[in-house]
């Protein structure tokens, strides 16, 4: 466990028991265990990550720490993800290609004094695989996958991916390339309509580098192209046609990064991405006799373009084995364009310098005080953000972690310039925003009971408390009710603590989490009678054993959601009334095998969704443009997989 290397927010790569910050990985074994479809398949039984579906849009939106995902930052090799989508204005995870993925480094708490806006919750680090020890590596996956009960050539998910690899001397390149076809799932959906969307999904990736002893660098390309299909169905005793839909998605990012000792005191980072990023809405018509037409009425069409560009460098100077600095600069510029954003085209260019000293005195306490200075084009910044992240070795088998940090998130080109008005939505941006501010505290303590070769039971318990000022939110517009805006509340606030137990014993590891989070209630400003806090639960559960000797493993992964109570503020009669409302809990779990079949092939077979969770009931009463009302979906029901993994070396 705590041999992990990890990267994110390091200044050279160490274990997590050294880490300042409390890391948790997925590692390239747990994910190859669960033999995941998505991304989402990976994360579904994380604890303190929550997801909610979009299903007309294909979006899977993530929730950290009671925060919503446009505060997660989300990160491919330590640059950032452009192309925020949808009303939730958050990055879409399942529109990375899984297969490419070496492990998933996940820091809780806000990171913005390294990594900027939009990291109030934390960050999620995605690393890519780069070398193998191998000359020369071909690896392909093909995973056939049922959506709930239903499959066959035009239904169920069908997945394909191959990549491989060459290293000569200090020279290494690899890519692949995978398709991953969801046919959408109707259950009780009447004549052409779909529960869950049609999705078709291509994305490639291609990677050069060179490593030597000093120099390290390299050049990534990853591109995406996503069709989802929103398919209608006619209007009763009419001959009007179907109003069919389709969201076509193309990211291209490019990313150029580079490393450096100069000595043994002296390393110096560099890295540049951009990222052209499109979404184009395409609405047809579609006839009883199979005619079909683009859809003429106003709005339904229409078409916008994310360019993102990031630069970083950064050097880590250390003068003496007690103290250590690390200055940078991180330049982050986004421009959109397209039919629904204000004046056509919009930009943001924020500009940062950032300082972090790591001093470490004795062998048992290392501080890490920070501060970030920026400047913004289209907001006031912050003077200056801090943090102070410690860590104590209270004992070689205990080690405390301590950290305050005050974050900040830029409000998005599409909360302040991009109006969003079809049939269902009727949101429009706000360009008077302000930027969210939040102060956090963190702390964790990790008791490693026992540490010897196999067996290890390691314990770790976490508590964290966000405020935050100006949250941006949905609110109905002041001039129009029918419309829906952004607009900054006064505050926002959440606060837990998690209860991780592992126990490793020769090839069976079980783990035990429990956690417990509460989201402010800000309607106890107007009735201080109410809950302060809205608390919800969650309890996870892994058992994976490994029978070496015959080449299989097994692995059973549970998590319970908690009931999620929140306030509603609904008409009754000529009046208005808070009401306590909540989505109900549910249970989830996934079961996987995997078999080796000889020295290159892998054979992997099991079910998700084993409670067969489909929607979770919700008390809210509908209403508005965007309406919190009705059944939360969740999963399409109880799945079988069945998929082969081809691995050859040379």
């Amino acid at each position: 466990m705590d041999e992990v290397m990890v990267t994110t927010g390091q200044y050279r790569a160490q274990s997590v028991k050294q880490s300042v910050y409390q890391v948790r990985v997925i590692t390239a074994e747990q994910i190859r265990r669960m033999a995941p479809a998505r991304l989402q398949d990976i994360f579904n039984t994380q604890l303190n990550i929550r997801f909610s579906q979009d299903l007309s849009t294909g979006g899977a939106n993530i929730n950290m720490l009671g925060l919503s995902g446009q505060n997660v930052k989300i990160l491919l090799d330590g640059m950032p993800m452009t192309g925020r989508q949808g009303t939730s204005n958050e990055i879409n995870i399942n529109q990375i290609e899984v297969n490419s993925i070496e492990r998933i480094e996940i820091v809780e708490g806000p990171m913005s004094v390294i990594y900027g806006a939009d990291a109030l919750a934390g960050v999620i680090n995605i690393i890519t695989k780069k070398t193998t020890a191998a000359s020369y590596a071909v690896d392909a996956k093909v995973l056939e996958e049922s959506v709930g009960k239903e499959y066959g050539i035009k239904q169920g998910i069908h997945n394909q991916y191959v990549g491989a690899s060459a290293q000569y001397r200090n020279w290494y390149i690899n890519g692949g390339i995978g398709r991953n076809l969801f046919n959408g799932w109707k259950d009780t959906a009447t004549g052409r309509e779909l529960i869950w969307h049609k999705k078709d999904q291509i994305a490639g990736n291609a990677t050069v580098g060179y490593r030597s002893e000093r120099l390290t660098v390299f050049y990534r390309l990853d591109g995406l192209d996503e069709i989802i299909t929103n398919p209608a169905d006619f209007p009763a005793n009419s001959t009007e046609p179907a109003q069919d839909q389709e969201y076509m998605t193309g990211r291209l990012m490019q990313q150029l990064q580079a490393t450096y000792r100069a000595g043994d005191r002296l390393f110096l980072n560099t890295a540049a991405s951009y990222t052209h990023f499109t979404r184009q809405v395409y609405a047809t018509l579609y006839y009883r006799d199979g005619d079909v037409r683009t859809n003429p009425a106003a709005g339904a069409q229409s078409t916008a373009a994310f360019n993102g560009f990031t630069f970083r460098t950064s050097a880590v100077y250390q003068p003496s084995a007690v103290i250590a600095f690390q200055p940078g600069i991180d330049i982050n510029t986004e421009q959109g364009n397209g039919d629904r954003m204000k004046a056509g085209q919009q930009h943001i260019e924020d500009y940062a310098f950032f300082l972090t000293t790591e001093i470490t005195p004795n062998a048992w306490l290392n501080l890490r005080p920070g501060v970030r200075v920026i400047k913004n084009s289209v907001y006031d910044a912050p003077p200056a953000v801090p943090s102070l992240n410690a860590r104590l070795a209270l004992t070689e088998k205990l080690d405390l972690r301590l950290a305050y940090a005050r974050g900040y998130r830029a409000p998005s080109l599409r909360e302040l310039y991009y109006d969003f008005f079809d049939a269902s939505h009727s949101i429009e941006g706000n360009p008077g925003l302000k930027a969210e501010h939040s102060n956090s505290f963190t702390g964790s303590v990790n008791w490693r009971w026992i540490n010897r070769s196999g067996l290890k039971l390691n314990t770790l318990f976490n508590g964290f408390y966000n405020k935050v000022n100006n949250m941006i939110s949905f609110a109905t517009s002041p001039g129009n009710a029918a419309v829906t805006t952004y607009l900054n509340i006064d505050q926002f606030k959440s606060k837990g603590a998690t209860l991780t137990n592992e126990l490793l014993l020769k090839e069976l590891t079980i783990n035990l989490g429990l956690g417990y989070t509460g989201r402010y209630n800000s309607y106890v400003l107007q009735d201080a009678g109410l809950n302060k806090y809205n608390w919800s639960g969650e309890v996870t559960g892994l058992i994976s054993k490994n029978f070496s000797k015959i080449g299989l493993t097994a692995n059973l992964n549970y998590k319970y959601t908690g009931r999620l109570p929140y306030y509603q503020q609904v008409t009754a009669g000529n009046n208005e009334e808070l009401r306590l409302v909540q989505t109900n809990g549910y249970h989830w779990a996934d079961c996987s095998l995997n078999k080796k079949l000889g020295k290159w092939l892998l054979l992997n077979a099991g079910v998700r969704n084993v409670f067969d969770v489909t929607a979770v009931d919700n008390s809210a009463v509908g209403g508005g443009a965007h309406s919190t009302s009705g059944p939360k979906p969740v999963g399409y029901g109880r799945s079988y997989f069945l998929g082969l993994v081809f691995n050859w070396k040379q």
